[in-house]
């Protein structure tokens, strides 16, 4: 078992070094660029270099967050001397999300450590092996996989490091890669901008507009996350590192929270599994330090359900601003001190990890006059002042009548210390290799072909009379009844979501001309299949931001992607597009939920069920269940349209348009596939008469 360690969060350097003293093993924070929480106070540079040799005199690691999506300038402009600066100081690893920052870290500090971010949606062994062989040395697991997953995954990757959250705010969308804030208000959450609008209160209504909000509005927002009862079974599920969420809480709240789970995480250490129990008073300290509408462990041993949800307004409660007091942990040494006449002088300090610090000075001389005493040598080696250091025991092996001043007592001891804390805070030094330039692309001016994805039959029935429609992708219960109505290529689109239950039976992989696959997961598992790889397409959720994404991907054979929704046409243009499909027409999937919407409210008859919610400016969202694999997706109430941007477009130089039908009736589906025709086939104006939206295409985000 990999050691155990419990990880706070810290937005400032007061609270860092603040929970180092409450007990925290390692810190994450955001420095000052591409962190996932854009508003927070964060580090500079020189707080960060303050905060890593204060953690590492106290044996405790510094992770960096850097687990936004870059674009191409901020890659190639800026990351490379960011990171390095950090490096330098010695971080000990960064927390990633963008498949790009992950190869340029690995091309550039190759021995700087590689978390993957929780965002990753990591939950099967699929994904975890995909990046282990890539060199992640730890994962974070999606929020949403139970103990069992967890230990799936560590029995298939014993090596692998797996980090869980234990503790604080829940999103309710898969690991928050979200894209509702983004949509809906300009505020990406993938680059550290949520507007949080989970938050916010929905009605709900059936297909025949009754109301079905019972219990309250609120139901898209979670509880706060409390495990503190699990920790012996997630430690023997394989989690070796326990995170707490909060890099916007306040100082009382990170230490209070670390506090509480150091004593009960010694407690396991010390007592075992059986011994362990959780205090009633400890619980309620926790709901002091700050909940919403209480606490919920439920992902941990269910798959959903409505007693996650706070169903009212979700506020962050708190009994107490007042934070206890941790004083700094001293480092207990061992100091000896020889002062022999007619040798060298020399002082040493040893920690309780046997690390040694030592100094030497000039040849003792008798003394003419005044000669130092025993005590003279303790006082003046004792002064350890406001170090972090104590003398726990104290050994003076000296001469009478010798000649010691003072000042070289002193000096000495400083420079022991000195030495000592340079090996603490790790001056072991980690690669940097110079900063490459990546290749400019070349751009492939084609004749894009059309590709359309369906999730009914009455879609692909309507589909299949369009003989300029090149290649369908449809769900694998779809399959077998395409094939037999489509004349083009078919294909087979996975899962938004692949959970360990449904990773054996996907059906028809060897029949289909090709497979959407829309997760890592997915990409661990055709990879460990042998699938081709070429008949692979990445989608848009495998975001390929810049062009060392689509690198990355590509230098592992896989060569098919879609553009994400999050770039404009502008930065678009500078993305290598000649492989990719690109989304013209849709409905957003804005968010993809593991708890169910529709059971919390209805109730679950596994029968895929549609509701609408209704938000605050009277958008009605459809909400879909997919209960094949037991997941939500929330659509934006407008349907996508680009195709009144056909030049520009065409401009970008894709592989295939890529028309996405979800919520579609029949009759609209033909609607759009006619207009289609006429805009990109027989280059005639556009005209559509409802009201859409061209997402981020003139807008872009942050």
């Amino acid at each position: 078992m990999n050691q155990l360690e419990l990880l706070s969060p810290a937005g400032d350097l007061n609270i860092f070094k603040a929970v180092v003293n409450a007990g925290a093993d390692a810190v994450y924070f955001g420095g000052d660029l591409f962190g996932a929480r854009a508003y927070a106070k964060n580090f500079s540079k020189e707080e960060a270099a303050e905060a890593i040799k204060y953690g590492h005199l106290h044996g405790v690691k510094s992770y960096l967050t850097v687990n936004t999506l870059l674009k191409n300038p901020e890659i190639e402009g800026k990351l490379y001397d960011y990171l390095k600066a950090y490096v330098e100081n010695g971080v000990d690893a960064f927390i990633v999300q963008d498949f790009g920052v992950f190869n340029f870290i690995r091309d550039f500090f190759p021995d700087t450590h590689i978390h993957i971010s929780t965002q990753g949606s990591i939950c099967t062994k699929y994904g975890a092996k995909f990046f282990e062989d890539l060199g992640a040395s730890r994962i974070v697991t999606a929020r949403e996989i139970s103990m069992d997953e967890i230990s799936k995954i560590h029995e298939a990757c014993p090596n692998l490091e797996i980090e869980s959250f234990i503790h604080g705010a829940l999103c309710v969308c898969y690991s928050g890669q979200c894209l509702m804030s983004s949509i809906l208000g300009g505020r990406s959450g993938n680059r550290g901008r949520c507007a949080q609008p989970c938050r916010l209160p929905y009605e709900a209504i059936d297909e025949n507009g009754k109301k079905l909000n019972k219990k309250g509005n609120y139901i898209l927002s979670p509880k706060d996350f409390c495990t503190i009862e699990y920790m012996p079974s997630m430690i023997e599920a394989g989690v070796s590192s326990f995170k707490i969420e909060g890099r916007m809480k306040q100082i009382e709240y990170a230490t209070g929270v670390v506090s509480v789970y150091r004593h009960y995480l010694d407690e396991y250490l010390y007592k075992g599994a059986k011994n362990y129990s959780v205090n009633e008073a400890d619980i309620q300290k926790l709901l002091d330090f700050g909940n919403r509408s209480g606490f919920t462990s439920l992902y941990l041993t269910k798959h959903n359900g409505p007693d996650m949800i706070t169903f009212e307004a979700p506020s962050h409660t708190k009994s107490s601003d007042t934070a206890a007091v941790f004083p700094e942990k001293k480092i207990k040494l061992t100091c000896k001190v020889s002062a022999l006449l007619g040798q060298e002088f020399k002082v040493t300090f040893t920690d309780e990890n046997g690390n040694v610090g030592e100094a030497v000075s000039n040849v003792i001389e008798a003394a003419q006059n005044r000669s130092a005493t025993k005590e003279d040598i303790e006082k003046a080696v004792s002064g350890l002042g406001n170090t972090c250091f104590t003398i726990d025991k104290l050994n003076v092996d000296y001469d009478d009548g010798i000649f010691l001043p003072v000042s070289v007592i002193k000096n000495a001891r400083r420079e022991a210390i000195e030495s000592l804390t340079e090996k603490l805070i790790g001056s072991k030094e980690k690669r940097i290799l110079p900063y490459k330039k990546i290749d400019d692309f070349n751009k492939v001016y084609s004749n894009p072909a059309c590709f359309v994805t369906a999730t009914t039959l009455n879609q692909v029935n309507a589909i299949a009379k369009y003989s300029f429609v090149d290649s369908i992708a449809v769900p694998p219960s779809l399959f077998k009844a395409t094939k037999d109505i489509f004349k083009g290529k078919t294909y087979l689109y996975l899962p938004a979501v692949l959970r360990a239950e449904y990773a054996g039976n996907i059906e028809h992989l060897n029949e289909a001309d090709g497979v959407i696959a829309a997760s890592f997961d997915e990409m661990g598992l055709l990879e460990e299949m042998g699938y081709p790889k070429d008949k692979i397409i990445l989608d848009h959720r495998l975001y390929t931001f810049n062009n060392r994404s689509l690198k990355g991907f590509n230098d592992n054979g896989f060569i098919n992607t879609c553009m994400p929704y999050e770039l404009s046409l502008k930065e678009l243009k500078h993305r290598d597009n000649h492989s990719s499909q690109m989304i013209i027409y849709s409905r957003i999937p804005m968010m993809i939920t593991a708890n169910c919407t529709v059971k919390n409210t209805i109730g679950c008859n596994k029968s895929n069920n549609r509701i609408t919610i209704i938000d605050r400016k009277n958008e009605k969202l459809p909400v879909v269940c997919n209960c094949d694999y037991c997941y939500n997706t929330i659509y934006n109430s407008k349907k996508y349209m680009a195709f009144d941007l056909k030049d520009d477009i065409l401009g970008l130089n894709p592989k295939e348009l890529r028309l996405d039908f979800t919520v579609e009736s029949e009759k609209e589906v033909v609607s759009v596939l006619d207009l289609y025709d006429r805009v990109f086939n027989q280059n005639l104006p556009f005209r559509f008469e409802e009201d859409y939206t061209k997402g981020h295409l003139k807008r872009g985000v942050e």
